[in-house]
């Protein structure tokens, strides 16, 4: 895709909604301070032009105290102020950075790079419109459309908008379950996409209009459709190949076109050729393979040919033993079975021709890992259980004969992402190794996801069993109950008879029967509420309250705890998916109650915060009743203020737990790396979206 000029903008225009609501929220506040305030000298100097710089310091404290209660107000209610800002970068090379994520398959990354340079560039087509393509390949079509109908309201029916728009309507026709609901996708998708290839002729709207037609029962339409852009597509690899120019994805759009007119042996050659020309572009070819095999399997054709002639790249989620402690006395993993254990990953990853790889950095097993998976070329994906200096002490630097330092140290300076899960550790139990490996498989499952790729989880384990959560066969046991056949290094075949477990570390006690437990964290807050009347409290705690209180005892499995104080509300779950399904009930019954008949504000609002994460569980002594402790507590209480209203925002480790349940009709769509409120720092934040099929209009 060809970059595209950058439009004119209007900096004289109207103001945009966001600006007018600021507007008038420091007009209202201006206004309340003075009426309070109103002292007979301040509407004087008001009444004639008196510099600020000539008031006296009793004058000016006036003046200051209004911009300190505007602003205090501005930051309560979510906003964020900024200093201006220079380009970092030149626009080219935002770019070029967003297109080389894409091309590497990391749309996340590419969303984030993007994002940064439409801060600096706001009004650039190209830049907007790849932002829309990386949202779509993370797996929010949703929000892309979003975007994308914005340009469509600019004016901006180009290719570059009607293709990614009609790739989205394609996503949601393959996600759905309801076959009138994938008709109507579809038939929105074919449209725009040939409304995309008449425009200038461009091949890959063109191979997918005609790829949807077939979907749609229209042989007809969609050979005439492969026939055009397999005559256009042989003179431009011509073009390309005589001029230098990169031909790869000429070869995977004849293919997909020979294979629409019935040439399987033509196709077969040219999906080789593809293959061949794209070996540094595993996400480009997954993304082919996936789309030939979605035509093969509506043509009822066999598809192992194509199979192995484009072979999987798939995503290893990884679970091992450590090496021995010192002080083991029945051997498990003794240093000296380091090099075998080595190879039998090396061959494993080999067979299973692995791309990516997610594992936490222990010494033993996971290191191992991460370096044959940094050996393949591959993605390594790192999480910490916890801080990653009390990480070293605890799993890395435990023995004096063996120095794990500088390959851990190398992992995680090569690896493509390092997340610590909990920024310390919760207590000496195994927790938080529960909590890392639920992150892992989640986290491996969003990327085997947009890679259109198949997940193995992999295990070097002994072979033995134990109940406590975070363990290796307690993962292996996991991963099977959620129906995932697991590959098995067993290291009693390794080195028969010195299969043992050894006992973990006493937990450290806990005062007041606390007990660390992963739980899901909802924090709520009701928007405007600063606005009501004295005499309107009432009618908030016998309606506001009440719909809340009814939805939740309409739970089937209530919350571990409750609590609310003003406009707050705090909730814990130990159900994931109840958590999620009250969050988006709670926002669409407040949203749709005519709150104005009732005489509230019309415009009360909710925002959802959802977090999940390993915390302390007790009673508080003060007031007697069941909760929380611990810093996820604060990390879940710090995102609620930055979600728009009516919306539920939920961290990067609910996504990846919803994920790793594999909830049904759960979607978290990726919104960027946001600042959290009060300094909490930036992390990945995702848009809640409960899905009920239903079937289209």
């Amino acid at each position: 895709m060809e970059p595209l000029p950058r439009p004119e903008t209007n900096p004289e225009g109207p103001a945009d909604g966001g600006m007018q609501e600021l507007l008038e929220i420091l007009a209202g506040q201006v206004h309340r301070t003075l009426v309070r305030q109103h002292p007979e000298s301040l509407w004087e100097l008001r009444a004639r032009p008196v510099p600020f710089h000539e008031l006296t310091d009793a004058q000016k404290a006036y003046e200051r105290e209004t911009a300190r209660e505007t602003l205090k107000l501005l930051t309560d209610q979510g906003w964020r102020i900024e200093a201006p800002r220079t380009p970092e970068a030149d626009l080219a090379s935002y770019r070029d950075r967003g297109e080389d994520f894409l091309k590497q398959g990391e749309s996340l990354l590419a969303y984030d790079a993007l994002s940064l340079g439409l801060k600096d560039y706001p009004g650039d087509l190209f830049l907007r419109q790849l932002q829309a393509l990386a949202l779509i390949r993370s797996g929010a079509p949703r929000k892309a459309q979003e975007l994308l109908s914005g340009l469509l309201q600019e004016g901006h029916r180009d290719q570059g908008t009607l293709a990614p728009l009609a790739r989205s309507h394609k996503d949601l026709a393959e996600r759905t379950t309801d076959p009138l609901m994938r008709r109507t996708h579809l038939e929105l998708a074919c449209g725009l996409f040939t409304e995309a290839y008449r425009l200038n002729r461009g091949m890959w709207s063109g191979i997918n209009a005609a790829t949807i037609a077939l979907l749609l029962g229209r042989q007809d339409e969609a050979e005439a459709l492969a026939l055009e852009v397999e005559s256009r597509g042989r003179d431009m690899q011509e073009a390309l190949t005589a001029d230098g120019k990169d031909p790869f994805w000429v070869a995977p759009i004849l293919g997909q076109a020979a294979l629409i007119r019935g040439e399987r042996e033509e196709a077969l050659e040219l999906y080789g050729l593809a293959v061949q020309l794209g070996r540094d572009r595993p996400a480009d070819l997954a993304e082919i393979r996936h789309n030939a095999l979605t035509l093969l399997r509506h043509l009822g054709q066999n598809a192992k040919a194509f199979e192995e002639a484009l072979p999987l790249t798939r995503v290893v989620v990884f679970s091992g033993h450590m090496v021995d402690h010192a002080d083991r006395g029945t051997p498990r993993f003794p240093p000296s079975l380091e090099a075998e254990v080595s190879r039998a990953i090396r061959t494993r990853l080999e067979g299973l021709r692995a791309g990516a790889g997610f594992a936490t950095a222990a010494c033993g097993s996971a290191l191992l890992f991460h370096e044959a998976i940094l050996a393949r070329h591959g993605e390594a994906h790192v999480v910490l259980p916890y801080d990653r200096e009390e990480f070293h002490r605890d799993s890395v630097a435990i023995r004096a004969d063996q120095d794990w330092t500088d390959r851990f140290e190398g992992v995680l300076a090569a690896a493509r992402r390092v997340i610590t899960a909990s920024p310390q550790r919760l207590d000496r139990g195994s927790v938080p190794f529960q909590y890392a490996n639920q992150l892992l498989l989640g986290l491996a499952r969003i990327r085997a996801r947009q890679m259109h790729t198949e997940l193995v989880p992999l295990a070097v384990w002994d072979g033995q069993p134990s109940a406590v959560p975070g363990t290796t066969a307690w993962t292996v046991a996991r991963w099977r109950e959620l129906g995932l056949r697991v590959e098995v290094i067993q290291l009693g075949e390794l080195e028969a008879g010195q299969a043992s477990t050894r006992p973990l570390r006493a937990p450290q006690a806990l005062p007041a029967d606390l007990e660390p437990r992963i739980m899901v964290l909802l924090f709520a807050d009701v928007v405007n509420f600063s606005t009501l009347q004295e005499t309107q409290v009432p009618l908030f705690v016998a309606h506001f309250l009440t719909v809340i209180r009814d939805l939740k005892q309409a739970l089937a499995q209530q919350p571990r705890m409750e609590n609310t104080w003003g406009d707050g509300l705090f909730l814990a779950f130990e159900g994931l998916v109840e958590a999620a399904r009250f969050a988006q009930d709670l926002v669409k019954r407040v949203k749709h109650m005519d709150w104005e008949g009732l005489g509230l504000p019309a415009e009360l609002n909710l925002r959802v915060a959802l977090h999940a994460g390993p915390v302390y569980v007790g009673m508080d002594p003060v007031t007697g009743r069941s909760t929380c402790f611990g810093t996820h507590v604060n990390k879940a209480a710090r995102i609620e203020p930055i979600t728009p209203p009516g919306q539920v925002y939920a961290s990067q480790a609910f996504a990846a737990l919803a994920a790793a349940e594999d909830a049904p009709g759960l979607q978290c769509e990726y919104v960027g790396q946001l600042p959290l409120a009060k300094g909490f720092g930036t992390f990945p934040m995702y848009l809640l979206r409960v899905v009920e099929e239903k079937a289209a209009e």
